[in-house]
């Protein structure tokens, strides 16, 4: 069945469309994108729904000044429900330049009603309404214009029915007595520069290293990242593309001094030749840091058996306490964050309320 929407073409339309959006109390807010040749998505749609029914598809392509939707995004008297939110509140912060307030992400909700705070979409909507939703164009190319009349129908659909899906999720955390708990886990969306980019100089963090390497080296790929960072931002381009974490983990690990020692290192010729005296700098840069602006690597995680054992047992225990209530333990931590906590803290205090705060530290006290 064909769904009932609007296309918000111009930008009139759309200029109109935020401010009869005013009037509203909650809207149900999605995107569309294709990200996969470029360091920033490339927005295609974003979709709005009401309470009332009426869904609203404001074409990103042929309106590339999205600000008129900054107000609605940040006005904290109107709720805007998304499903896993984080995504695609980084979007469209830099699509409208407006910062989300008063967020209700329906994926963690569903932590708080009962069910698995990692169901997507069409399976939470089938499991809390009997909603079923077609999943076909998930890969479409949501730039490319026109667009065929079941993509837009199948972008409709992901709004549609989160009003009622958010009303019955917090019906349910209600009646489970934890909707003070749900209301504080959204308020993390509300947080000063939340939905800021991450600084350059944070990049080298998502590298994973194995062995991890002493202070100085880490200073040295922190510039190393950092200029990778900017330089994917520039070019707008795939972080992989402008080169390979492999490649800088080793440089940090070598200390290049001269464009003949990065041979080996760096495996496409043409980058040595075009940044060689750039990825040089860095290298300076990063070993001239005072040694106290020198990141320390975190310790190695713990792998012997008694530690194993105890993380297990601390695990079993927020999980049935989870299952009494019932929420998704999954909310409270994950096996590794509990394992790092444990570490950190001698693994003698894992449930005491005392070590965690805010709701979580109400669990623990159950």
């Amino acid at each position: 069945m064909t769904t009932a929407y609007q296309m918000i073409d111009t930008p009139g339309a759309l200029a109109a469309l935020a401010e009869r959006l005013k009037a509203e109390a909650a809207v149900a807010v999605d995107t569309e994108f294709v990200w996969d040749r470029t360091y920033y998505a490339r927005l295609g749609l974003v979709q709005i729904g009401t309470a009332g029914g009426e869904c609203f598809l404001v074409d990103a392509v042929a309106i590339p000044d999205l600000s008129p939707l900054a107000g609605l995004l940040e006005n904290p008297g109107i709720v805007k429900i998304l499903h896993d939110a984080p995504q695609d509140l980084m979007i469209l912060r830099r699509a409208t330049g407006g910062a989300a307030k008063n967020v209700f992400d329906a994926r963690l909700a569903a932590g708080f009603a009962g069910l698995a705070s990692t169901l997507s979409l069409a399976n939470l909507l089938m499991e809390a309404l009997g909603v079923h939703l077609e999943k076909a164009h998930t890969r479409a190319d949501w730039v490319k214009r026109p667009l065929k009349a079941e993509e837009l129908d199948y972008a409709a659909d992901d709004v549609l029915h989160l009003p009622a899906l958010a009303e019955w999720l917090r019906e349910r955390a209600q009646a489970a007595g934890v909707a003070a708990w749900l209301d504080e886990e959204m308020k993390k969306y509300d947080e000063p520069g939340f939905h800021d980019e991450a600084s350059p100089e944070e990049a080298f963090r998502r590298i994973r290293l194995y062995p991890p390497l002493p202070p100085r080296q880490l200073a040295v790929l922190r510039e190393l990242a950092a200029w990778r960072e900017r330089e994917a931002q520039r070019a707008d381009r795939p972080r992989k593309w402008i080169l390979e974490d492999r490649e800088l983990t080793a440089m940090a690990a070598a200390l290049p001094k001269t464009v003949e020692n990065l041979e080996g290192l760096v495996s496409n010729p043409k980058v040595i030749q075009r940044v060689g005296r750039d990825l040089l700098a860095a290298v300076e840069t990063g070993l001239a840091r005072p040694e106290s602006e020198c990141p320390e690597a975190p310790p190695p995680p713990r792998r012997d058996k008694p530690f194993k054992q105890a993380v297990d047992e601390a695990l079993k225990a927020i999980q049935a306490r989870a299952a009494r209530i019932p929420i998704d333990p999954q909310l409270v931590c994950s096996r590794g964050e509990l394992a790092q906590r444990m570490q950190a803290s001698g693994g003698e205090t894992a449930l005491d309320p005392a070590n965690w705060t805010g709701w979580r530290a109400d669990f623990m006290g159950l």
